[in-house]
């Protein structure tokens, strides 16, 4: 690729952004955080390692119950606790993993993943509520200091995003969304011969995941 049309494509995405970042014809954008104050790099941070790693369930819908069935059988995980609105969906969960573990129930309420949060035996707690519950249970999980795992999307605005970065900046939790397809063999085999050069050089790439 020629030295003019890199710094076409560089202007024309400079460009790009500047008509974003300034509105549209569809009105005025809503003003975006432009800085951060960072407390603490996250980056490669590693918390110290647990022989039992103790973990909390926010959510037993299908998504939810999965969760729970598959860590269940992962060896040095302990169960503790399982929380959601409809006590047939906890009732359930427990009983399909009554052989290995024994949680407690959380079903008193709207509020009664607070409480979960709020117990001293819970290293992580996992996320599978509706989308506007993510942010607001994971940085209060982080505040009572749990790990967090939250299920897409972890934030709906720009400014939930900076909400979680600076918690977890804060509370040093690790706080991670659950996109799990994006460590799958194929996936993980794709990137790694794009970053060996087996592609060429990559200069586009395009996606889609059609789902609401």
């Amino acid at each position: 690729m020629g030295n003019n049309r890199r710094a076409f494509l560089k202007q024309a995405g400079l460009a790009g952004a500047g008509m974003i970042m300034g509105g549209s014809a569809a009105g005025p954008q809503p003003p975006f955080r432009q800085t951060h104050e960072q407390t603490f790099n996250m980056h490669d941070y590693a918390a110290p390692p647990l022989e039992t790693v103790r973990v909390g369930f926010i959510g037993i819908g299908s998504r939810g119950s999965g969760h729970v069935e598959r860590f269940a059988n992962i060896e040095g995980v302990e169960v503790k606790a399982l929380c959601d609105i409809v006590p047939n969906r906890v009732n359930e969960a427990i009983e399909s993993i009554a052989n290995t573990h024994n949680p407690d129930a959380y079903t008193d309420g709207e509020d009664a993943w607070k409480q979960l949060c709020d117990r001293g035996d819970i290293d992580l707690i996992i996320i599978s509520t509706p989308w506007d519950l993510h942010t607001p249970q994971a940085v209060y999980a982080m505040e009572q200091g749990k790990h967090v795992g939250v299920e897409v999307p972890a934030a709906k605005t720009i400014e939930e995003c900076w909400q979680l970065v600076e918690t977890s900046e804060r509370t040093r939790k690790h706080c991670m969304m659950l996109a799990n397809s994006a460590y799958g063999d194929f996936n993980i085999l794709t990137i790694r011969m794009a970053r060996q050069g087996f592609f060429g050089e990559i200069v586009q790439g395009e996606g889609a995941y059609i789902q609401d």
